[in-house]
């Protein structure tokens, strides 16, 4: 048996799929799949996580707590899960945490690291006709004498106007370009640059910006112009984690302009260029500068981030096709689930 139950409003199979792991359970084990609503600081506060045991029996199956679609700190709420071990009588060997971040391993009994969102975006694969490199359109015109011909070099996409991506935003829009050794002017970055929101109407719905629920736009690509070369990644969040059990979380954004075989520079957590290579790919500091992602502070982030994209349109900096087709077929033949699927495969009846 395989039932998986969401806490909340998230859509089963909405990101990775999970229904697919039934085939590797043995026979006459029984696995109950929760899907965490939100992070996990939350889920002994929020409402649709709050009090999630009581309604479960775990002497006879292998509970999944499933907590990649958010950031995952197990250390914030260990203590309060260990009150909730003893009131319902929980046996912690029956109980896997499944987090995008190793360092949870240090907190719980059981614990799977899983980079759901990279295999999220592996999963679009066979549904999706592959990007040719040779035949993408590309208008390049060294001596841009003609505003028409001008390639708009980035997009930048995303769903929620969160407050720091508008601050991003007008960081690039009034970046100063120098047109003469004494005169500048600002707004000329915009000329190669789409940034979009998809909910721009909507900046102050909620706390930080943006709409209060943006999810089903996860998988969206229909209105990305492939003549674009980079893709400026505006991750969900961009502070600098705690190196002992804080995390870079990734989410589907930095691994959709992979499986576009676009360039890329990432506005996240500092390490998220990192992370990235840990995981096998490669990114671009042989092309342009990527310390960036080495800076602390979030404003100094931003604005080197911001001089890195300067650099790249005013040098008509391009990167070899070699590199973006190696970081698809990362994409494409990575394990990034396989500890999943081994632990449930190993599973033996209760």
């Amino acid at each position: 048996m395989f039932k998986i139950v969401t806490t909340g409003n998230r859509i089963v199979d909405q990101f990775a799929k999970q229904s697919h792991l039934e085939s590797y359970i043995p026979d006459g084990v029984d696995i109950l799949w929760l899907n965490l609503n939100g992070c996990t600081h939350q889920m002994f506060e929020w409402k649709h996580d709050k009090g999630m045991f009581k309604w479960y029996n775990f002497d006879s199956v292998y509970v999944f707590i499933d907590c990649t679609k958010e950031c995952s700190e197990l250390k914030s709420i260990i203590h309060l899960y260990e009150d909730e071990v003893k009131r319902y009588n929980i046996n912690e060997d029956h109980v896997y945490w499944v987090t995008g971040n190793p360092n949870d391993k240090k907190y719980v009994k059981h614990h799977i690291y899983w980079e759901m969102f990279l295999t999220a975006v592996k999963e679009m694969i066979p549904d999706r006709s592959e990007i040719v490199l040779s035949s993408r359109s590309r208008i390049v015109d060294p001596e841009r004498d003609c505003q028409d011909n001008i390639q708009k070099k980035f997009i930048c996409y995303n769903g929620r106007n969160r407050k720091w991506r508008r601050k991003l935003y007008d960081s690039i829009k009034k970046k100063r370009v120098y047109t003469s050794s004494k005169t500048w002017s600002e707004g000329l970055l915009l000329e190669e640059f789409n940034y979009t929101f998809l909910h721009d109407d909507d900046y102050n719905a909620c706390g930080d910006g943006g709409i209060e629920n943006g999810y089903f736009y996860w998988n969206v690509f229909d209105d990305v112009s492939y003549l674009h070369d980079f893709w400026l990644v505006t991750e969900t969040v961009n502070y600098a984690a705690d190196e002992h059990y804080g995390h870079v979380f990734l989410t589907e954004k930095t691994f959709k302009p992979i499986i576009l075989k676009m360039g890329f520079l990432i506005a996240g957590c500092k390490g998220s260029l990192k992370k990235l290579r840990n995981l096998g790919f490669k990114t671009f500091s042989d092309y342009w500068d990527e310390s960036y992602d080495t800076l602390d502070s979030k404003g100094a982030r931003r604005d080197a981030l911001v001089e890195t994209i300067k650099y790249i349109i005013l040098n008509d900096v391009y990167v070899p096709d070699e590199i973006l087709e190696y970081n698809y077929n990362v994409l494409k033949e990575h394990n990034a689930d396989q500890e999943l699927k081994d632990t449930i495969s190993n599973l033996t009846p209760i």
